[in-house]
């Protein structure tokens, strides 16, 4: 292994996010009385959620997950496996698919680094081939989910920490190392990378990679940096 290429997942490698997620596995658990009242749990969080959108990731991972208090682990999961398999991976990006696929020809380790939780991280992960991820990761307590979710929170400086420590446990330099976010509140994971590029950017990323130089892709068929994939090509087909 020469270097690692770490993604985000969320609008970066699909077109999906945290909050369908969410609400999937909300309208999918149980019985419809039991459904409602986890919905009903999550309209009553929109105005703190939306606040934490705005201003802290690691607050609105936090206000999020304890939606899924009570639930038992069991089911999270199966229901994980049911979200990857009938939802995620018909919304992953084609470009995405191409990319991954030719930084790990080009001998460079693919890992995912998300704020999703475990539960749908894990069988996405399979599905791909990629052996390591980072996901939030919710405690559980007699078989259920206790509403806090387990320290490092995947969020902002903590994705940036982990993959310091990952890639510092098998010899790897960050400087060698590329890495995919679409988010601002993504930046300090993509600056601690020798390769950033920013995939479908918002507005304050993409200020941030043009002044930077770093690559911009779109994944609907656009993109800013044109020759990036057709390098990564002739790297792998050498």
């Amino acid at each position: 292994m020469r270097a690692a290429a770490f993604y985000d997942l969320d609008g970066t490698l699909v077109d999906l996010n945290l909050i369908h997620a969410t609400l999937y596995v909300l309208a999918n658990l149980g019985e419809w009385s039991g459904r409602a009242g986890y919905l009903m749990r999550f309209i009553g969080r929109v105005p703190r959620l939306y606040l934490a959108e705005q201003q802290d990731r690691r607050v609105l991972n936090t206000e999020l997950f304890a939606l899924f208090k009570g639930v038992s682990r069991d089911r999270l999961e199966a229901m994980g496996e049911e979200y990857c398999e009938r939802v995620l991976l018909g919304h992953l990006y084609p470009q995405a698919l191409e990319l991954l696929e030719a930084n790990r020809a080009a001998g460079i380790e693919p890992v995912l680094v998300t704020g999703s939780p475990d539960f749908i991280v894990a069988p996405l992960a399979r599905a791909l081939g990629i052996a390591d991820h980072a996901s939030n990761r919710l405690a559980i307590s007699r078989g259920r989910v206790t509403g806090r979710l387990l320290e490092p929170v995947m969020a902002g400086t903590e994705k940036a920490s982990w993959c310091a420590s990952w890639a510092a446990a098998r010899g790897i330099e960050l400087a060698d190392c590329w890495g995919y976010a679409d988010s601002f509140y993504d930046l300090p994971f993509l600056a601690a990378m020798g390769h950033p590029v920013a995939v479908n950017p918002d507005r304050r990323l993409r200020s941030t990679a043009m002044s930077r130089h770093w690559p911009v892709l779109r994944f609907d068929g656009q993109s800013d940096s044109p020759g990036l994939l057709a390098a990564m090509r002739r790297v792998a087909g050498a």
